[in-house]
């Protein structure tokens, strides 16, 4: 059997097991052929007022089912309708949980679970209906979270709005006065770790005089030294936000070698907050850091104003998209652009800043995402071009 576009359509053996969905999971998704089926389902817990998946995607099926006449032969419906019709008839769609999207192509049936909230729709179309999930994913979803402390750090693990506290390794000093530093009577700060504790070479390390306040920046610059280092292994490359008092936070930055700091900080004493309020707070810091980045790459383009090198007509980036042309694009958060793809020859309904962002990974482009606000000038899209 063909495609609308003359490839071969493959029937997939079995829906895939749901799994989170990650960046690395959209190029795939991009280069699948059409007719493409997106339906999304927001989250359904037992007892609340919510429908289940099943309902939600039995309603969705008729939507999908509905589009899919207008452009498919009755055969290649029933194809692409099959299994995501047994889906709904699974009594796993019953049970409750988080907030999930289902992708059908002629080549793909895959279905993902999402970070963060979306609202119930069923889209038809040349590409996956992307764009309302590129911001939850744009963002840092992994790291480690290290709430700076004299006495007591405290080590946390975030992903996905969610954290859980991690111990520290035990070979660890917990905190100055286990990290050996202590006066001198020659009043030389001098620090030996215990005979029963190992870290690395540092055996001793000689302090010279000064006033209190110069010995306790050396005692938290040793301590501190010794937790980057025993870190470094247990991390394993991934990022490490810090929180703390904010000299203490300078003095860890100095001391730490580890590689996969993040730039910023997160504010607050994390030793008062609950596990739920902290991953509140990480989830902020994360869209920060990525509004950050994103507002770095619009400086960039307008700096570049009045050379053919940008564009912030839609038409122009999704032509520029296809023919892989497009080395940064920027989205406005939220935004959308229904209209018919007359730029590529098709007659099939496509959110044309869908389009852009589908063909620009395809291509290996970086995406962007900034709140509306920020791009007012350029509008809902802005793009640098690689020539």
């Amino acid at each position: 059997m063909r495609g609308l576009d003359g490839s071969n359509m493959t029937m997939p053996a079995k829906l895939s097991e749901t799994e989170m969905l990650y960046w690395t999971d959209l190029k795939s998704l991009c280069m699948s052929a059409g007719p493409c089926i997106t339906i999304s389902l927001p989250a359904f817990h037992q007892g609340a007022q919510a429908l289940s998946y099943a309902i939600q995607l039995k309603a969705a099926l008729r939507v999908s089912q509905h589009e899919l006449i207008k452009r498919c032969p009755p055969e290649e419906v029933e194809t692409l309708m099959t299994p995501i019709r047994e889906m709904a008839e699974d009594p796993e769609m019953l049970e409750g949980g988080g907030d999930v999207v289902i992708f059908r192509s002629p080549s793909l049936c895959r279905r993902f679970r999402l970070p963060g909230p979306i609202r119930g729709r069923s889209v038809v179309a040349r590409f996956f209906h992307l764009l309302p999930f590129l911001d939850q994913l744009c963002a840092d979803r992994e790291f480690y979270i290290l709430a700076i402390s004299q006495k007591k750090p405290r080590l946390l693990h975030y992903a996905d709005r969610e954290c859980q506290e991690v111990p520290l390794p035990a070979a660890l000093p917990h905190n100055v006065e286990e990290a050996g530093a202590f006066d001198a009577p020659d009043h030389t700060l001098r620090n030996r770790s215990g005979a029963e504790r190992s870290f690395g070479s540092m055996s001793g390390v000689s302090f010279g005089t000064g006033s209190e306040r110069e010995k306790d920046h050396e005692r938290l610059h040793h301590f501190f030294r010794l937790l980057d280092q025993g870190l470094s292994g247990f991390l394993k490359g991934q990022p490490l936000l810090l929180s703390g008092v904010g000299y203490e936070v300078s003095i860890y930055r100095r001391a730490a070698t580890y590689p996969h700091l993040l730039e910023t900080n997160l504010e607050g004493d994390l030793h008062t907050l609950s596990l739920k309020e902290i991953a509140c707070r990480a989830y902020e810091s994360a869209r920060d850091r990525s509004r950050r980045q994103a507002g770095k790459q619009l400086n960039q383009l307008r700096e570049m104003a009045g050379t053919a090198r940008i564009s912030s007509d839609i038409r122009q980036v999704v032509k520029a998209a296809e023919e892989g042309r497009v080395a940064k694009l920027i989205l406005a958060e939220q935004a959308e652009f229904g209209a018919t793809l007359e730029a590529l020859e098709s007659d099939s309904p496509e959110d044309l800043l869908n389009a852009a962002a589908v063909l620009s990974i395809r291509s290996g482009a970086d995406v962007f995402m900034l709140p509306a606000g920020m791009m007012a000038a350029e509008g809902p899209v802005a793009a640098i071009f690689r020539y």
